[in-house]
């Protein structure tokens, strides 16, 4: 569930002038998940993003609960360069919050996680987290205007593990000002064994985008889950 709560994330957000709010919901095998709130500040070079995921009550005593992503930054060069930035999950037994601070070159330097993560065999260090942005600045640079809208790759460290998402080509004929796109979510860095055989390492997914504002919309992005179909869909 949290792996469905990070990419909806990531998704359901986009930079745009001045300020803007996006809101989205959320299904699971048809049935209500949450909502998703997405406010986004741009004032060049200067950028941040904040968004909040919240479960519906009922299905908070069966599956984890509510998100929290935020981050300031600035962009230089075409590259965001993240400053800080803060996550807080509130699971069913307890809150997690992390913060990533970053250099002037957007490599991460230091991680603050309440409670302190566990030592693991299979942890990975910031050093392996080189090149990858937080997940709030991974939403600004998915939506960022490029020439080919289905045609984009990063990674993403979320304080434990490094994941890669991919818009991998147009799956449907465009219409109009709207294009779906197949993707791709990937576990790089920070997982068990079991978790990166090739049957359990990837899962694709579909994002259809709408051309707004010079910016790359989702207006709904749909997944198959262990629990069943997931879609996020924008709210009027």
């Amino acid at each position: 569930m949290k792996k469905l709560i990070l990419l909806a994330v990531l998704l359901a957000a986009t930079p745009v002038a001045a300020k803007d709010t996006l809101k989205y919901s959320t299904t699971v095998a048809g049935i209500p998940l949450g909502k998703i709130k997405v406010v986004v500040e741009a004032d060049e070079p200067e950028y941040s993003v904040r968004a909040t995921f919240k479960m519906i009550p009922l299905l908070r005593q069966i599956f984890n609960g509510d998100a929290k992503a935020q981050v300031a930054g600035s962009v230089v060069g075409g590259r965001y360069l993240p400053r800080e930035s803060n996550f807080r999950y509130e699971g069913r037994k307890r809150e997690q919050r992390t913060t990533i601070r970053f250099d002037g070159s957007g490599a991460p330097v230091d991680l603050i996680a309440e409670p302190p993560l566990r030592k693991k065999s299979y942890a990975m260090s910031l050093a392996e987290a080189t090149g990858a942005v937080d997940p709030a600045t991974a939403a600004a640079i998915l939506m960022s205007p490029r020439e080919r809208p289905c045609d984009i790759v990063f990674d993403v460290f979320d304080g434990s593990k490094r994941h890669r998402v991919s818009l991998t080509g147009q799956a449907y004929a465009a219409r109009g000002n709207t294009v779906t796109c197949a993707g791709l979510y990937e576990r790089v860095n920070g997982f068990k064994d079991k978790y990166m055989t090739p049957e359990r390492r990837t899962w694709p997914f579909f994002a259809t985008l709408v051309a707004q504002n010079g910016m790359w919309v989702p207006s709904k992005i749909t997944a198959d889950t262990k629990f069943g179909p997931a879609s996020a869909t924008l709210r009027d």
